[in-house]
């Protein structure tokens, strides 16, 4: 017999086939919509009592339409936004860090409209030592199988999230709450899995650690040290993986349910023992959305819209994003635009921070709703930073591992770095430049403030977003100790009190070189 997984992550409230930077477009390659449709011809295809559908996390934030959702602070809005979840049927699902973003009391209260399991072994409850949310782990029965799941969610959240969202929560690591589930319930079961809202921490090829050890993504930690897993059902990192290690089915699906990842096992008759697993990644834009998504939520999408097309400001010209990594390279009026924004929030000296979108275009001069969550989809806050010179030279320097050269000499991304430019921070109003044929650790050539050498022992403070100054992107030098505020204010509320003030200045000064 087969027994096949359908696995889903990272949806990030992308419902329709739309990303809302053109409202009359639905045509998008993604969705749940189309999620829907998938996953339901899968399941005709190898009749409902052989497949198990699941969902590793982040769920919550993310699009135009769930900032809706949030911002509309309306119950019934919030149960028809779990509704399209529970229409497709989910038979588990885990918690991802950014359904953290807006707080426990409303995760909690999505979590009691979904009807799907939710798994969580390690975010557990500081009085009770238990899970703090939904179960540890689930035995579902399949056509005669028990297929165990354990639920796990990556450790890192407290290092990105303010305190009043985690409190009264304990973090335990991914790796310590599987290897100890798994023991007892590996006897339990004939398939175990792991539902895993974290990713690999190493090249699963090669063993080469690919990032510091922060305990953020512990699946090469599980894969080399668990053999009682069966397949890993991965997310946070919106990579597309499908392969099979040490006995174990991998998969991630990408992000925006632009991918379900597919799990097909061969299962003996009588023995119920795995005899061949294979792996693949379906494309959603070969399906067609789903009519029982769309409909159920055509009025949402309506009220989302027509929000979206909120004035919020006028410029006194455009300051647009014509091509994402050039203006990242080169530098842009619109990053400029949100660094004076938060420096003048912080009174900080310096300010940091990315591009944080591939897609959207920077303001016109009229700014709506939309032009601020296309460009800043994040619910992240500000912060200020306490740092050295010294520890602000290495986190610029840090910065610059990100470009190399080409063949023909002009400084461009790594690939390896392509889904990752969220975390290629710009600084300002420093003046740097970067040598970019030199050994990384040692590019920089100029650093400068208001023409002065940076001193190692001086003190700076940076403005920065909350996810950078806990850790975010593998910077160093970062750490909770250092931040010395945190603004109550997310980004949509800073960009609409400081669009709305009189004769903002557009700076198009390039303070930064690359060569």
């Amino acid at each position: 017999m087969k027994l096949v997984f359908l696995h889903t992550s990272d949806i990030h409230g992308y419902i329709m086939p739309t990303d809302y930077q053109n409202k009359n477009d639905y045509s998008a390659a993604f969705g749940l919509s189309l999620v829907s449709s998938l996953i339901e011809k899968e399941r005709q295809k190898y009749g409902t009592d052989n497949v198990i559908v699941t969902d590793a996390g982040d769920f919550l934030q993310g699009s135009p339409l769930a900032a809706y959702v949030h911002e509309a602070n309306n119950s019934s809005v919030l149960k028809k936004f779990a509704d399209f979840y529970n229409e497709i049927g989910y038979d588990a699902r885990c918690l991802g860090n950014h359904d953290f973003n807006f707080g426990q009391d409303y995760l909690k209260s999505y979590l009691e409209y979904s009807q799907s399991p939710f798994l969580n072994s390690n975010i557990l409850s500081r009085k009770t030592g238990r899970s703090a949310f939904g179960q540890s782990y689930v035995i579902l029965h399949k056509n005669g199988l028990k297929i165990g799941l354990i639920g796990i969610t990556t450790q890192r959240i407290p290092f990105w999230e303010p305190a009043d969202h985690i409190t009264g929560l304990q973090f335990e690591s991914a790796f310590t709450q599987v290897q100890k589930i798994a023991r007892i319930l590996r006897q339990q079961v004939d398939v175990l899995g792991v539902l895993y809202h974290g990713g690999f921490e190493t090249d699963l090829k090669t063993g080469k650690r690919t990032e510091p050890k922060t305990g953020e993504n512990e699946g090469y930690r599980i894969l080399q040290n668990i053999p009682e897993i069966d397949v890993m059902l991965t997310g946070h990192q919106h990579r597309k993986l499908k392969l099979i290690s040490n006995n174990t089915a991998i998969v991630q699906p990408g992000y925006k349910g632009e991918c379900v990842a597919k799990v097909v096992m061969d299962i003996a008759d009588k023995s119920n023992k795995i005899q061949h697993m294979s792996v693949e990644l379906l494309d959603s834009k070969n399906h067609v959305p789903d009519n029982k998504i769309i409909n159920l939520g055509s009025s949402l999408d309506k009220k989302t819209q027509l929000w979206l097309d909120q004035p919020i400001a006028h410029l006194e010209k455009p300051a647009l994003v014509m091509n994402a990594e050039q203006a990242r390279i080169n530098g842009s009026d619109f990053i400029n635009l949100i660094q004076n924004m938060q420096l003048y929030f912080t009174k900080a000296d310096i300010s940091a921070t990315a591009l944080m979108s591939e897609t959207a275009q920077g303001f016109n001069e009229d700014v709506t709703m939309r032009d601020i969550l296309l460009n800043y989809p994040f619910a992240n806050q500000l912060c200020k930073v306490r740092l050295t010179g010294k520890e602000l030279r290495n986190i610029v320097e840090h910065s610059l591992k990100f470009l190399t050269k080409d063949q023909t000499g002009k400084v461009v991304f790594k690939p390896k770095y392509k889904n990752l430019l969220f975390n290629f921070d710009v600084f300002y109003p420093l003046t740097y430049e970067a040598d970019i044929s030199k050994s990384q650790s040692s590019r920089l050539t100029k650093l400068e403030l208001n023409g002065v050498p940076i001193a190692a022992e001086k003190i700076y403070h940076l403005a920065v977003n909350n996810y950078r100054a806990m850790g975010g992107g593998f910077y160093p030098e970062y750490s909770p100790d250092k931040i010395e505020t945190i603004l109550d204010k997310d980004y949509v509320e800073m960009f609409q009190e400081y669009l709305q003030k009189k004769n903002i200045k557009l700076d198009s000064t390039r303070n930064y070189y690359f060569k």
